[in-house]
């Protein structure tokens, strides 16, 4: 599927929500939860206050205080990289519709690794999980990647074989 302006746009907010994560110290993660095309929450990571802090864990726990409901099915979440696991099954559960995020996830990619966001399966427990999440994946990727750049981690070097750019 091909990203749109506003999905251009949203990104754009997770990149600079990410930029600011490294600047106070944190892994350079952001994530954006719209409605209507309006934000109506965000987040940078705060791994390093708690080890469950990611962004689009934060993001959407400010999506359901701002919503007052846990089904969050006409929600999109922006994100400047890939879901791992733990934040794949907390978009599932919270039922969000679709996933707009820039760089791929090598390691720990809850879409492109673990098939989580798209697994037809956890849809059979309808009670607990979402249908699988429309996907739009690699938006604004190279932009992403300028602010991971600038930080250690490992998992998201320029050692890896690049095919997506």
């Amino acid at each position: 599927m091909e990203p749109t302006e506003e999905d251009k746009l949203f990104m754009k907010r997770c990149i600079d929500l990410s930029q600011e994560a490294v600047d106070k110290g944190d892994a350079p993660f952001g994530s954006v939860v719209t409605k209507d095309g309006k934000i109506i929450a965000e987040a940078s990571n705060d791994r390093e206050r708690r080890i469950n802090h990611h962004a689009e864990i934060l993001a959407l726990n400010k999506a359901t205080d701002v919503l007052k409901t846990n089904n969050l099915s006409d929600c999109t979440l922006y994100t400047n990289c890939e879901p791992c696991p733990m934040c794949s099954f907390m978009l599932r559960e919270y039922k969000i519709k679709k996933v707009v995020f820039a760089m791929a996830s090598p390691y720990m990619g809850g879409f492109s690794k673990w098939k989580i966001l798209e697994d037809k399966e956890l849809s059979d427990f309808d009670k607990f999980f979402s249908k699988e999440i429309e996907i739009v994946p690699y938006v604004l990727e190279s932009e992403a990647k300028k602010v991971f750049d600038k930080t250690p981690l490992w998992m998201f070097g320029s050692h890896l074989k690049d095919n997506k750019s």
